[in-house]
């Protein structure tokens, strides 16, 4: 996305007890800040795709807005609540959380969040693994290194959560009946490892025949109506080009 206006929102001054009601408001609107690629901010998209959130996409200057973000780096994202408050949120998994937690995907308590973040945690690991270890090597190393990541990593991940899976009732979720960020984090991850998956590599051990819980988790996720309109867009095609461009798949 061409950058075209630089300037970001202004964050409403308040202290977090001002900012914690406004944050309640059930019909606020997002701004993502963010690459033209998915990279750390593809979660984030999603979920606010998932969640059915009015969003769009701030245009990027990076050399201009740097400085203007919390952290010096992206994602950012800027809440607009009902009342006009604006809410600044920064670091990718804190906003993954927090939207998380807003739409009902979190757990309905201490003890389920937990479980959520158990499952979350551990994709999360997998999923560092693999950027390290494929999306982040030289061309000329990437099908070697996945064909070991295909054979040492993964199937330890799969025959764990196929079991977590079984123990929930193999419903496509990790608990309970309903989604949760643990089901969003996993599908994600799935995507990502068939998406960027290396010319003349093995195939990923994930389908719909080797690993049947897990693809049930990805199938359900995927098939939600607005996240599957959002994969659908003209955007989400863009943002596959400019991944599969920075990365050189």
């Amino acid at each position: 996305m061409a950058a075209t206006n630089v300037s970001l929102p202004i964050p409403t001054k308040a202290d977090t007890t001002v900012l914690g009601q406004a944050a309640k408001s059930t019909d606020s609107t997002y701004k993502i800040l963010y690459f033209g690629l998915h990279g750390r901010g593809e979660l984030t998209r999603t979920l606010l795709a998932y969640s059915g959130a009015k969003w769009e996409e701030l245009p990027v200057d990076w050399a201009t807005q740097k400085d203007q973000t919390p952290f010096k780096c992206l994602p950012v994202v800027y809440e607009t609540t009902q009342d006009g408050t604006i809410l600044e949120l920064a670091e990718s998994q804190a906003i993954e959380r927090y939207l998380a937690n807003k739409y009902g995907l979190y757990g309905k308590n201490a003890y389920e969040t937990h479980k959520v973040e158990q499952i979350f945690s551990s994709a999360d690991g997998v999923t560092q693994t693999f950027s390290q270890k494929i999306v982040g090597v030289a061309q000329d190393k990437r099908v070697e290194e996945a064909n070991k990541f295909y054979v040492e990593v993964l199937p330890k991940f799969i025959g764990i959560h196929e079991a977590h899976l079984a123990k929930n009732g193999s419903n496509g979720h990790y608990l309970g009946n309903s989604a949760t960020l643990a089901d969003i984090k996993v599908a994600h991850l799935i995507d990502r490892l068939l998406f960027l998956r290396p010319k003349g590599a093995d195939e990923v051990p994930i389908s719909a025949e080797k690993t049947p819980n897990l693809w049930k988790v990805l199938e359900k996720v995927n098939s939600h109506p607005s996240l599957a309109a959002w994969k659908k867009s003209e955007r989400y095609q863009e943002l596959n080009a400019g991944t599969l461009s920075m990365f050189k798949f």
